[in-house]
């Protein structure tokens, strides 16, 4: 897409930085990271506008207080309606996979509102000149399009499972036999071309109907965020340096940028968001006196 004018960053997120908007998705394990990054961001001279619902906006609560005259703010939408959602549903906690995928479908009818409050700052030093948003947002494409500004693509997720569920969505695997979830789905253009039993692939996937709304809403989300001008992903480089020295065609060839681990910064007394953190040095003593190989991680996300 088109870049807009540059606008010089300031150094304390005064009026005269350059002025992003961030659309994060209603689902904690993405929202939550996405947040933390913005605090980086504004910490670096640029100033956020946050796009919240009445639902998610106290997860904001944090992010305000930490930043210094007025670096982020919240813009509060209320939660578009779908006929697919059930009312009163606004974020994806505790929701099963069908669900989910209805909620992407819904979110996108932020586009209009969202598209009419960034027009209303276009000639105005408080134009927008990127949206960042999450990989569950496809929909902002088109909105950066109409704007004429770039969008960058937020992606919770290591670049590997980033990469597995776009390219799902881009080759539509088949499975030979319909009833044989045990049928081998492969993913050649991901380095070491791996491969996965269908009962393993996204239910956002294996639910896919063709020619229905939700279905062809979340596969078309996928779809545009190919068209962004750049990937951030929540990795490092140490972790996932074979997925990321090289653009993937899984990904639209764009070169994605590592930006994790994303945690929020301890404050004086090591507090963490809320939590007591724990030294590195502390984790990888504790690490050493298992032999390799022995300890097993256990993530159970944020829900």
């Amino acid at each position: 897409p088109p870049t807009a004018p540059a606008m010089a960053p300031a150094a304390n997120g005064g009026a005269s930085a350059a002025h992003v908007l961030v659309v994060p998705f209603p689902a904690q394990g993405h929202l939550i990271p996405l947040l933390d990054l913005a605090g980086l961001l504004a910490s670096r001279g640029l100033r956020l506008t946050v796009v919240c619902t009445p639902a998610t906006a106290p997860l904001l609560a944090p992010l305000l207080a930490a930043t210094h005259q007025g670096a982020v703010s919240a813009l509060t939408l209320p939660f578009p309606s779908h006929p697919a959602l059930p009312a009163g549903v606004e974020n994806a906690k505790g929701s099963g996979p069908a669900l989910f995928a209805k909620l992407i479908v819904a979110f996108a009818g932020l586009r209009g509102p969202l598209g009419t409050w960034a027009r209303a700052r276009a000639d105005t030093p408080d134009r927008v000149v990127a949206v960042l948003s999450d990989f569950f947002c496809g929909w902002t494409q088109a909105l950066a399009d109409e704007l004429g500004v770039p969008r960058v693509v937020f992606s919770s997720s290591a670049v590997y499972g980033t990469a597995v569920l776009h390219s799902m969505f881009r080759l539509m695997p088949k499975r030979e036999d319909e009833h044989d979830d045990e049928c081998p789905v492969s993913f050649p253009d991901i380095p070491g071309s791996p491969s996965y039993p269908w009962r393993q692939l996204s239910l956002l996937y294996r639910f896919y109907k063709a020619g229905d709304e939700v279905s062809e809403g979340v596969k078309n989300n996928f779809l545009s965020n190919m068209g962004s001008s750049c990937i951030v992903s929540n990795t490092f480089r140490q972790l996932e340096g074979r997925y990321l020295e090289r653009p993937l065609a899984d990904l639209g060839f764009m070169r994605v940028r590592a930006v994790g681990p994303l945690a929020p910064e301890p404050d004086a007394s090591g507090n963490r968001g809320g939590e007591t953190a724990v030294a590195a040095s502390d984790l990888c003593a504790w690490l050493n006196q298992f032999a390799d190989g022995a300890v097993v991680y256990v993530s159970f996300g944020s829900m």
